[in-house]
Formats: structure tokens, C-alpha cells, sequence
């Protein structure tokens, strides 16, 4: 699937909130691959709890129910999609642009995707990154699965332990 474009066809609101994520991403991502990595953890919980209270945010049961939630919170469903749920795990890709991109950190990556885990244990799920653009040889979006807080499958192998 082909990235959404970032050009002026969206809402000036729309234009306005990926201009914000991209300057957090710009900021947060290359944080995240410096020695000072511990601040990025501290700033997603931080604007994860911020976004959480400014949109209502409402915890979940099921993985669909929590990844509509997960995708509602961002405000722009054509960059975090829900592709199927199957046995209670949504699998979703990311497509925003990410700084990390084609950097092989992806070390990194699962560090700057804190924000997602943060958002996604106030709704009541947990996310794991099975893809990351980070990793050079991945094409597409960044593909992720979200299931509930206290699923204790093991199954799912994190990108960061493929490395």
C-alpha cells in the first residue's frame, strides 16, 4: 500500500496536526538514538497522557475496539490503518513519515514508539512493533499488533529482537 500524500488537499486542521507530528517525530526520533534516549520515554508518556485527557480518550475491551481508539486519538485514520483482526489482535500499519526511516536504529524506533504503548495502556491494550521502516529492507508502513492489557500471549516476535 502506497504512503497517503502529505500535500494540501486535507483540512487546514489536518494540515496543522501533521505539521505537529512531524516536528515531534523530527525531534523525538533522532532523540531517540542519541545517549539522552531516556527523555524521549519521559516526553511520549508526557504527551500521551496530554492527548489522552484533550480527546476524551476511552479505555477499551477487545482489540478492535482498542485499536479504533488508538487510531480515533491520533485524529488521522488515513496514516494509522487497520488492515484485520484476527484471534482478538488488530493488525495495523503506521504510514506516517517517520524520521527513523531506512536508519537501521531499530533500537530507536521501539523507543520513540513509547507514545503509542502510553496511549495504548490508558485505552487498555499493548502494541507490538512487528515491522519497523526503521530496519532498512522494510517498504510500506510500519506494521504493528495491538491486542487487550492483559493478554499474556508470547507469540508475537517484537522487530527489535530480529535486529
Amino acid at each position: 500500500m502506497a504512503r497517503p500524500p502529505l500535500h494540501c488537499t486535507a483540512p487546514d486542521a489536518e494540515q496543522k496536526q501533521i505539521a505537529l507530528y512531524r516536528r515531534v517525530n523530527g525531534f523525538t526520533g533522532p532523540l531517540a538514538r542519541t545517549g539522552w534516549h531516556w527523555r524521549t520515554r519521559w516526553i511520549a508518556r508526557a504527551l500521551a497522557l496530554w492527548v489522552w485527557c484533550k480527546h476524551h480518550g476511552r479505555r477499551q475491551q477487545g482489540a478492535l475496539a482498542i485499536a479504533r481508539e488508538w487510531q480515533r486519538l491520533f485524529g488521522l485514520p488515513r496514516f494509522w490503518v487497520i488492515e484485520r483482526v484476527e484471534d482478538d489482535t488488530a493488525y495495523c500499519d503506521i504510514h506516517f513519515p517517520c524520521s527513523l526511516q531506512g536508519s537501521g536504529d531499530v533500537a530507536a524506533c521501539h523507543r520513540l514508539m513509547e507514545y503509542d504503548r502510553a496511549i495504548l495502556r490508558h485505552i487498555g491494550g499493548q502494541m507490538v512493533v512487528l515491522q519497523s521502516r526503521a530496519d532498512p529492507s522494510v517498504t510500506g508502513g510500519c506494521k504493528v499488533a495491538i491486542r487487550s492489557l492483559g493478554d499474556r500471549r508470547t507469540d508475537l516476535i517484537p522487530a527489535r529482537l530480529l535486529d
